[in-house]
């Protein structure tokens, strides 16, 4: 199972600051997330997804493995 880690931000809509999910990509994780939180999905609309250290913009279809760590971060432009 994956392990999502909330910033004080978004702890404010979960009630977490971490939680657990059984999914095989990050659309799935976003879409567990949503029903089980809701409301929160519009507050991860326009972020940025950082796998394992990794920071995805478009994360949506990346595979996730058991011992996965998810954070939430800003998108950020370059220039």
């Amino acid at each position: 199972m994956a392990k999502v880690h909330f910033s004080s931000a978004l702890s404010q809509h979960t009630g977490v600051q971490e939680i657990t999910i059984d999914a095989p990509r990050v659309r799935d994780l976003l879409d567990a997330l949503a029903r089980r939180f809701p409301g929160l999905e519009t507050q991860l609309a326009g972020m940025a997804v950082a796998i394992d250290g990794q920071i995805y913009n478009d994360a949506d279809y990346q595979t996730l493995q058991a011992d996965t760590e998810l954070y939430f971060v800003p998108r950020l432009a370059g220039g």
